[in-house]
């Protein structure tokens, strides 16, 4: 009677050990894990880059941030024109001159893959001197859109609506000296990338 009792136990203790050592083998799923490089991060990870554009840059001033934000080749699209992001970083800097209480609003935000569009309302007071027009002391409110590409955690290219029409006519700037304004930045942004080339050279 003893030795079925010591074999059914044996049995037993095999069985839980068993199951024991099957259970521990199975790894947790890690829901932490970074997306690997070339996958497509999740649509709120997108999100949070394209916010800091909004919160860190345009709002805060906080240009230190930009190699973290965007890829060095990144593509910035304004309309039909079409900038580096160099460019498109002193076309930012230089309206934050011209109204340095620039706040700018993210609405809508929507995400579809790898992109993110947003619309957002830009407001200020025209006060300080950029892009070579005199301050007029007139409040300008500007609505947009904005679609970025995210790839890896930065962005790699933007397409703006063409904003620049409707805050000159706010600013009182007459359409003859718009289409001059307008015509001189883009020479000197299409003028910049051989300038730079020519600089890197000296």
């Amino acid at each position: 009677m003893r030795s079925y009792r010591v074999n059914y136990l044996l049995l037993g203790l095999v069985l839980v050990t068993g199951l024991v050592l099957a259970f521990a083998q199975k790894k947790p799923v890690d829901k932490e894990r970074p997306t690997p490089p070339g996958h497509v991060a999740s649509p709120e990870l997108n999100k949070q880059v394209v916010r800091r554009v909004f919160d860190e840059l345009f709002n805060q001033g906080r240009y230190d941030a930009i190699n973290q934000i965007y890829a060095s080749n990144c593509k910035v699209h304004f309309g039909n024109r079409n900038e580096a992001l160099g460019q498109s970083v002193e076309e930012g800097k230089g309206w934050r001159s011209a109204a340095p209480d620039l706040v700018m609003t993210v609405g809508r935000i929507a995400t579809n893959g790898d992109m993110v569009e947003v619309d957002w309302v830009a407001r200020g007071t025209h006060t300080g001197a950029g892009h070579g027009l005199k301050p007029t002391g007139k409040k300008f409110m500007v609505r947009g859109n904005s679609r970025f590409q995210v790839e890896n955690g930065k962005i790699v290219e933007v397409w703006n609506s063409e904003y620049r029409d409707d805050l000159l006519r706010q600013l009182g700037v007459s359409r003859p000296v718009a289409f001059v304004y307008e015509k001189v930045q883009d020479l000197q942004a299409s003028l910049e990338p051989l300038l730079s080339k020519l600089a890197s050279g000296l």
